[in-house]
């Protein structure tokens, strides 16, 4: 039978409290040693470095989360701002070309009525509300009728040249046709040589014809063609169009000249009726000079 083994006498651990403090006082040398002497900075730093690539690593997956929130939220916020200016620049861009158009037709106004003044008519300004839908004629409407003292006949003009007559009238508009329309016509004149002709539409804003010319007539490209001012209806002198070219007889004895209007025709949304002023009543002996007070005529005395 073994014996049992046997315990120290004499054994003594340290107690807790006893521990504590002597740990504590280990610390507190540790402490003054290192503020006096400065003995621990290079276990402190050799610590740093051992501890900066873990700290570095814990750190890193935050960061990503604040970077991911930032791009998504600076993403949204650029977008927001990227629509925001599109809708600005769209704005913009309508407010220029309204602002545009607008100075174009204000242009086209003043030279509408900065028109030398014609003698016998008065400028008629208006404006073009519709376009007839017949597309074999050429017609327009306006906002000028009856009640502004129009009538059927007259002129019409823009500010370059002649653009078509009124054919009729209603009370608060009338129609206009244009001189592009196949069955409007004009008594014109050629400024380099007299020469009376008469232009007629052919149902395109861009050409006018002058049909049944004579073969030996001196009509040449480049010629400017104005109203001659026989047929009483279009005063004499307004600018009507400019002779593109001359075709010679085909299988017809008569040439044909194709021109191009001077006037906008179906281009601009202003034009002006000449109206004619009223005839006194004494204008025309005033025209012509009362014979009774013409010293030219001879008068003799009763026998």
């Amino acid at each position: 039978m073994s014996p049992a083994p046997h315990a120290p006498l004499f054994v003594r651990e340290m107690g807790l409290p006893a521990r504590f403090g002597l740990y504590v006082l280990i610390c507190l040398f540790l402490l003054a040693l290192d503020a006096r002497y400065s003995a621990l900075s290079g276990v402190r730093a050799g610590l740093n470095a051992m501890l900066h690539p873990l700290q570095m690593g814990l750190a890193q997956p935050w960061s990503w989360l604040q970077g991911a929130a930032g791009f998504f939220v600076t993403h949204g916020d650029l977008a927001a701002e990227n629509a925001r200016l599109r809708q600005q620049q769209e704005r913009l861009r309508a407010g220029i070309q309204d602002r545009q158009a607008l100075s174009a037709e204000n242009a086209r106004l003043r030279a509408l009525l900065a028109q030398p003044p014609r003698p016998g008519v008065t400028p008629v300004v208006g404006e073009i509300m519709e376009t007839m839908p017949d597309p074999f004629s050429r017609k327009v409407v306006i906002n000028r009728g009856a009640a502004h003292g129009l009538s059927a006949g007259w002129p019409v003009v823009d500010a370059v040249g002649l653009v078509g007559q009124v054919t009729r009238v209603y009370p608060w508009t009338a129609e206009v046709t244009l001189l592009t329309d196949r069955d409007q016509g004009a008594p014109v004149q050629n400024l380099r040589n007299g020469l009376r002709i008469i232009v007629s539409g052919q149902g395109s804003d861009t050409l006018l014809e002058v049909r049944f010319l004579d073969m030996h007539a001196d009509l040449q490209p480049g010629d400017l063609l104005h109203t001659s001012g026989i047929d009483g209806v279009y005063p004499a002198g307004i600018p009507v169009a400019q002779v593109v070219r001359v075709e010679p007889p085909r299988h017809t004895p008569f040439a044909r000249a194709l021109c191009r209007p001077l006037g906008g025709v179906g281009q601009y949304r202003h034009m002006a009726v000449l109206k004619p002023d009223p005839v006194a009543p004494g204008a025309t002996v005033a025209k012509h000079g009362d014979p009774a007070r013409d010293p030219s005529v001879k008068h003799h005395a009763p026998r």
